[in-house]
């Protein structure tokens, strides 16, 4: 699949378009000009020089020949146009890259090698000018075809043709050539008792010409001018031959011989057995207020639904208090770390110039010091940073969420305190509910809503319009007091799931499934926005979660035989789907589990954003590090991580397959205390034990905030 992927790039850029590349199960490759779609066969067994040739081929194609019916404009089988067509395109490729040369020659000598054409043990002489012409461009001068001084003048028009009307002309010219030589040959050898009566009568009579047609020896009326007023096939059924089952000693036809042959021995070249993959692509626009509920409408819901209700908030609001004093530290940490290296990376790209002004203090060296010019440092200008934090809203995040939203919080606050825009989703499909709430309907999602009203697209990825969301929950486009208002409505409903607390958790916020994969996706119509609103040249992804994502889905067709109707509905993403970005041109296989979703949904958006770093926090037990590193990235460094994770309860993982950087954090060590209590009267020991342990949550939280600040800065 990688050499097809490269393939598939080559004829991208040898198309200097954005050109759809497909790989199926075909015996030849074609092109779809109104589609601008290129399929290719898979070509297995072809070697790379072969490879590149045929994909070259094709390319030619969708450049030059036109998508026009030719048919009723050229009065000649198709073959012949197609034979001088390829010559055509042919050159035209390798005059517009040079490169190619080497492959169209390399490639057809080796399949010429191989008989592909079909020529073997087979004199040039008996075969037909459209095969011979064939062979010549395809084959180069080397092969020695031989052409009469008459036919060398098609040869060396073929040549000179830029436009596809010429070719038209020159593969009409050819075929009355080879149609007059053959008659020519027909009556060379006509039987002696045919010669007798001519000779006798001059002419044929009704009676011999009924006798003719009776014994199946067919020609055509002879009427003394020898006039052929016939169609071209017509005439070559006349003359007793079928044009349909030429062979190759024939010197006329109707059909290209070597063309055929090599057509049907390049099916060799592919996998029979193979699967046709099943090509999605990202839906082409997305209307971001359909899925997104900005934290506006989030806090207003919450705000309305908790007012008049008899809940106790004194419990956590007093939590909420002693976290937020508590993490001022970490946070200052981590705007120190941050002002540090964009300092030490500003200091580093510095570079100073002469001003044109003489520096009056060295003009006493002027004996021994040739610079004695003011000079000016120059600090290249940053990078615009921006953050987008996707928070796992998911039902088994119920015993590590608390512990989770106050990291969130934290780098929240850090990103506030640097100027940095931010935004927090939250994935759910849950929040449906309070929009049709809102609508006046139900509640609930009917069948028919979910089968025919929620975007359900073919072949493209399904993304629930109406069921899934996310939730905004905390947003840098807030004054001071309304961040804090956010912090503490979502530290509010993350303690729900902790404590034993005095409220209910706000309908529609509520923990649901882990539509992850879909909110990945999403971030390639968020980006862009996200980026424009706040003129941003840097943006970085973080997403924390617990675990895998629900499988993905597509929009696929299928028939109702008993309503005698297609319709779409969704098909989960598996085995033989292929991913297909036309922004990139990429391709992404692979897609057979949960997990292999994700590193693709996260490799297709580095690749349309390269100036965006995904960051994955994964929160956890240990009994699951072994299956995540497998999952997420190389198994080569896993004794490292191994390592680390049990003297820290937290691991950098290195080398992962899509993420820009992963950390496995233990949802153990999140809700221990860092702070240094220990109870009145203790013992030496058990305040030693304390201290050691304060210090060793201090140093791997620092290690964690410090490479993430890496990625951040």
């Amino acid at each position: 699949m990688l050499r097809q992927e490269i393939r598939g790039n080559l004829a991208r850029l040898l198309a200097t378009e954005n050109l759809i590349v497909e790989h199926r199960r075909v015996s030849t490759a074609s092109f779809d000009v109104d589609r601008r779609v290129l399929t290719l066969p898979n070509w297995d067994r072809a070697s790379n020089i072969v490879y590149d040739m045929l994909v070259g081929h094709e390319v030619g194609h969708a450049l030059f020949t036109p998508n026009e019916d030719w048919r009723d404009v050229a009065d000649c089988p198709k073959d012949f146009v197609n034979v001088i067509e390829d010559a055509r395109i042919e050159k035209l490729m390798k005059r517009k890259f040079p490169g190619l040369r080497k492959s169209f020659a390399g490639g057809y000598r080796e399949l010429n090698d191989q008989d592909f054409f079909g020529i073997a043990n087979t004199d040039y002489e008996d075969i037909s000018l459209i095969d011979r012409i064939n062979l010549h461009f395809k084959c180069g001068a080397d092969a020695m075809i031989p052409f009469s001084i008459e036919e060398k003048v098609f040869v060396a028009r073929t040549d000179l043709a830029e436009t596809f009307d010429e070719v038209l002309d020159i593969a009409v010219d050819v075929y009355e050539f080879s149609k007059q030589e053959k008659l020519a040959e027909v009556e060379a050898t006509v039987t002696p008792e045919q010669s007798e009566n001519e000779s006798n009568d001059g002419e044929e009579t009704e009676q011999q010409t009924e006798t003719k047609s009776d014994s199946g020896d067919e020609s055509q009326e002879m009427d003394g001018d020898a006039d052929k007023t016939g169609s071209p096939e017509e005439e070559w059924e006349d003359e007793g031959l079928d044009y349909d089952d030429q062979t190759v000693g024939n010197s006329g036809g109707e059909t290209a011989q070597t063309q055929r042959s090599f057509d049907g021995a390049s099916e060799q070249l592919s996998n029979p057995y193979a699967t046709n993959p099943t090509y999605i692509e990202l839906p082409d626009s997305v209307n971001l207020e359909d899925f997104i509920a900005d934290w506006t409408e989030i806090h207003g819901w919450i705000d309305e639904q908790r007012e008049g209700a008899d809940y106790d908030y004194e419990y956590t609001d007093a939590k909420y208090r002693e976290f937020r004093k508590q993490s001022q530290k970490e946070v200052n940490y981590l705007v120190k770390e941050f002002e540090c290296r964009k300092s030490a990376d500003a200091y580093a790209r510095a570079g100073q110039s002469k001003t044109g002004v003489l520096d009056t203090s060295k003009l006493h060296t002027y004996l021994y010091n040739e610079d004695l010019f003011k000079k000016v440092t120059i600090l290249p200008d940053g990078k615009n940073h921006g953050m987008i934090f996707l928070l796992d809203w998911s039902g088994s995040m119920s015993r590590e969420i608390l512990d989770t939203v106050k990291q969130l919080i934290n780098l929240t606050t850090f990103c506030k305190k640097v100027n940095i825009p931010f935004e927090v989703y939250a994935f759910t499909n849950d929040y449906h509910p309070v929009r049709r709430i809102k609508e006046g309907q139900k509640d609930y999602v009917t069948n028919d809503e979910y089968f025919k009203a929620l975007g359900c697209e073919e072949g493209k990825i399904y993304l629930g319009k109406g069921l899934f969301h996310m939730m905004n929950m905390i947003s840098s486009r807030s004054n001071s007091k309304d961040y804090e208002r956010m912090c503490l409505n979502l530290f509010r409903e993350a303690a729900y799931y902790i404590w034993s607390v005095g409220y209910r958790a706000t309908v529609g916020i509520g923990l649901s499934g882990t539509p992850l994969n879909e909110a990945i996706v999403m971030l390639n119509y968020i980006i862009p926005a996200f980026k424009q609103k706040n003129d941003l040249q840097k943006v970085n992804v973080c997403v924390l979660s617990d675990g895998e994502s629900c499988q993905a889905a597509y929009g696929r067709k299928f028939y109702n035989d008993h309503k005698d109707e297609y319709y779409i509905r969704p098909r989960r993403i598996g085995d033989n789907v292929v991913l297909r970005d036309r922004v990139t041109g990429r391709v992404y296989n692979g897609l057979d589990g949960w997990q292999a979703n994700t590193n693709v949904f996260i490799q297709q958006v580095r690749d349309r954003f390269p100036m965006v770093n995904v960051i994955g926090f994964r929160i956890m037990p240990g009994a699951n590090l072994s299956r995540f590193v497998t999952s997420y990235a190389s198994q080569e460094h896993y004794a490292e991580v191994v390592k680390q994770w049990k003297k820290e309860k937290s691991a950098i993982i290195p080398e992962p397959k899509a993420f820009t950087a992963l950390y496995a954090v233990s949802n153990q060590s999140l809700s221990e205390s860092s702070e240094f209590n220990v109870e009145s009267g203790a013992k030496k020991g058990e305040i030693t034990r304390a201290f050691k342990k304060m210090l060793k949550s201090k140093s791997t939280n620092k290690k964690l905030l410090t490479s993430f600040i890496e990625h951040v800065a």
